[in-house]
């Protein structure tokens, strides 16, 4: 075995071969490097020239003359096979010395426990070896954190296994709440489109909405029509809309029908005033009468403030080989009642069995499961869709040069 840079295509192939996060990829590669972010492929192969393990390393400055170096859910390799984890690590802190290293951060792509939604352990998995392994190289576990954090990469992934499932068993296995919201988006006539990059305002003009809902600022325009141009080949923008011409035309075809159910049971009642099943079956019709009345109402209302077409839920993607990522995402609280972000997440489900992808990845949760987690709402939505939770090993940083990196944190608190 030895350890070296790996040329684009060596790195692209190993990645696409083995289970890897999409920021481990050729695209984030360029962009690093096209920014003057500069970045480096590095990893181990075989005598013969196999790829064994690789990773994409970030380098930053810190403290002027050092430098500050991450790897995104890496390095990938089999975490299993100790002798190799070893070798790459030991060659690694060779790597760092010559390129003049404060620290190191990573967060390997490693299980800790797999859960269900409601964060009862199903599987665990026994990392001992390895934590005992990365300390004596000198990396420092930083905890098992719950929560969002701004420095740190979610521990907590809500993901749904598509793998070996047809798309009738997957919608089976959801919630009964969630197979309805997704039925009625069918028949109210929502559809999902991909949004090109010279209308990401639509998109963010949704996500905006989300940030005033919980409070927060998050990404500003500029950082999705970037992610739209890394990954221009395997991300999109996706957004749910409903064109209200075609819905208001349903909903009269609907008030038509009902007209005529409620016709023919008053000539029923004319002829039978006593039969009780036709009272009730009257007053059901009559009851949904009304409220498709109401509905054509208010679609006409809101044709005139919004237009034609009212834009509901919005959302980023990137994909790979190995997983669909949901990440960054908005929808209008005024029309939750169309259900947008469940016609966005089936749509992308049928996208991944389409692609053959065997992972559709919700992205994070606190890993808080309480009632009174700030993600509650959000954890129970993707636990409709039978979503189950992976929970990751976390963080490690290695100083390189302990005394300086305990200066370099003392100036960042400061």
């Amino acid at each position: 075995m030895y350890f070296s840079e790996l040329t684009k295509e060596e790195f692209n192939t190993f990645m696409k071969e083995n289970f890897s996060h999409y920021t481990q990829s050729i695209q984030n590669y360029d962009f690093l490097n096209k920014e003057d972010k500069k970045a480096y492929l590095v990893g181990v192969k075989k005598e013969s020239g196999k790829v064994l393990a690789g990773c994409l390393l970030n380098q930053s400055r810190a403290l002027k003359y050092f430098n500050y170096f991450y790897t995104h859910r890496g390095p990938v390799m089999n975490y299993k096979d100790l002798t190799l984890v070893e070798f790459f690590f030991t060659e690694l802190d060779k790597f760092l010395k010559q390129h003049n290293c404060l620290y190191i951060r990573l967060d390997p792509h490693v299980l800790e426990s797999i859960r269900n939604a409601d964060g009862e352990v199903i599987q665990s998995f026994d990392n001992k070896l390895l934590m005992h392994l990365l300390k004596r190289h000198g990396y420092q576990h930083q905890g098992y954190d719950v929560g969002y954090s701004k420095i740190r990469q979610i521990r907590w992934l809500s993901v749904l296994d598509l793998s070996n499932k047809s798309l009738e068993t997957l919608l089976k296995n959801m919630s009964y709440q969630t197979k309805r919201n997704i039925k009625k988006t069918e028949e109210m006539g929502v559809e999902v489109t991909t949004l090109p990059i010279d209308q990401t305002d639509r998109f963010f003009k949704l996500f905006k909405m989300a940030e005033e809902k919980h409070g927060f600022s998050f990404r500003d325009k500029e950082y999705f029509i970037k992610m739209q141009h890394v990954y221009k080949n395997n991300g999109m923008l996706k957004i749910a809309y409903i064109n209200l011409n075609n819905y208001l035309k349903k909903l009269k075809q609907e008030v038509s029908e009902s007209k005529k159910d409620i016709d023919n049971l008053e000539k029923k009642l004319a002829d039978n005033p006593n039969s009780k099943k036709s009272k009730n079956k009257y007053k059901q019709t009559n009851n949904r009468h009304q409220k498709l009345l109401e509905k054509v109402e208010k679609a006409k209302r809101l044709k005139d403030k919004h237009g034609n077409n009212l834009d509901l839920s919005a959302a980023l993607y990137v994909f790979n080989n190995h997983e669909v990522y949901y990440l960054s995402s908005g929808s209008n609280p005024e029309l939750n009642e169309f259900m947008g972000a469940y016609a966005l997440q089936w749509e992308m489900i049928k996208f991944a069995k389409k692609h053959q992808i065997d992972k559709y990845n919700f992205y994070g949760i606190t890993g808080d499961f309480s009632n009174s987690a700030e993600d509650y709402g959000v954890q129970q939505f993707k636990k409709g869709f039978d979503a189950r939770v992976e929970e990751y090993i976390g963080d490690f940083i290695k100083p390189c040069k302990p005394l300086l990196f305990k200066l370099f944190t003392l100036k960042n608190k400061i």
